[in-house]
């Protein structure tokens, strides 16, 4: 009976104890809520496969015409991140002279049926990714060759040493400038030859959100004239020491975009 009379006492004083506490718990605040919220987003797979030249604007919403005048149909390469075109440099035809001087030759616009475009590069970085730093060179990787035929001799023969001198550099780009590749990324005019490639773009600030969207590296405008066009941006230099020959030349530009770690 002792036991069981210490068994009660200690349930009762284990209810009065509750009992007690009651009152003094806080009152809830339910005159504030915090709702939450969500979005997800996949990867744009469409970039896979997209060929679509970007349309660039001036400020008044207008077609910007600075490096481009009607349609142009040429094909780019889809890409996430890469580069996806490369106009071809043409110099035309040309008379051969030899007069003790360097020979100076300035490429064309690129030229379609009812296109003309100022020569460029278009780069497409679309990643998701912390980091958008890059940079962008270019080399001759192959000077510009021709075969010479002699009777029954048959001879490549090269314009070694000659060297491309790019000018008025720009950047157009179709995203915010927030966003785009900075201009003070871009070198406004470079020397491109067979020794070393070439820094264009130097893409690798502290702010690593820049240098997204599509951009086009083009050289002069086509709405210019005298030293800022288009026509006067890229010029090949043959040294005085070289000798041409009749015929067809061809040689190559290499362009490589890098991303920086």
């Amino acid at each position: 009976m002792k036991l069981t009379n210490k068994l009660c006492g200690a349930v009762l004083l284990a209810t009065l104890g509750v009992a007690v506490a009651v009152p003094g718990i806080t009152k809830a605040d339910n005159t504030t809520f915090t709702g939450d919220m969500d979005i997800q987003f996949t990867r744009n797979t469409g970039d896979d496969t997209d060929t679509t030249r970007p349309k660039l604007t001036d400020s008044d919403g207008n077609s910007d015409t600075d490096i481009e005048s009607g349609s142009v149909t040429r094909p780019i390469r889809p890409a996430i991140f890469g580069i996806q075109d490369v106009t071809p440099l043409s110099f035309g035809m040309n008379a051969v002279v030899t007069d003790g001087n360097d020979r100076v030759f300035w490429a064309k616009n690129y030229t379609e049926k009812e296109a003309v475009m100022a020569n460029n590069v278009l780069i497409k970085d679309v990643r998701s990714t912390l980091n958008h730093n890059y940079t962008l060179t270019a080399q001759i990787t192959k000077p510009m060759t021709t075969t010479v035929k002699d009777g029954e001799e048959s001879q490549e023969r090269t314009l070694s040493g000659a060297t491309l001198l790019y000018r008025n550099i720009g950047r157009k780009t179709n995203v915010a400038e927030e966003i785009a590749l900075p201009t003070s990324a871009v070198k406004t005019s470079a020397e491109v030859t067979e020794a070393s490639a070439v820094t264009i773009v130097d893409n690798t600030g502290s702010n690593k959100d820049q240098g997204q969207g599509q951009t086009y590296i083009h050289f002069g405008k086509t709405n210019a004239t005298g030293e800022e066009s288009s026509e006067k941006s890229v010029k090949l230099t043959v040294g005085k020491d070289k000798t041409i020959f009749e015929g067809n030349y061809k040689g190559e530009v290499t362009w490589v975009l890098t991303a920086a770690k």
